[in-house]
């Protein structure tokens, strides 16, 4: 990635960037991201507990309901 610097201004006083939109989306996420807090293990958890509760319900009350548990 190469960026020219402040003093090479192009048309109307822009700055000449050789970077693409891509690039500079992604540096400004990861940078963006590299700074957030990591969450509390618990409440990671927690969230991973309530996702395989909610996907193994379906299956558990279906087993019940046909009868198939001894």
């Amino acid at each position: 990635m190469q960026t020219l610097t402040l003093g090479s201004n192009g048309r109307n006083g822009r700055l000449l960037e050789k970077t693409s939109r891509r690039s500079r989306l992604a540096r400004f996420l990861s940078d963006r991201y590299a700074q957030r807090e990591r969450p509390s293990v618990a409440a990671e958890f927690t969230l991973f507990a309530l996702i395989v509760l909610i996907s193994t319900w379906p299956i558990v009350t279906l087993v019940q309901a046909l009868g198939l548990s001894r």
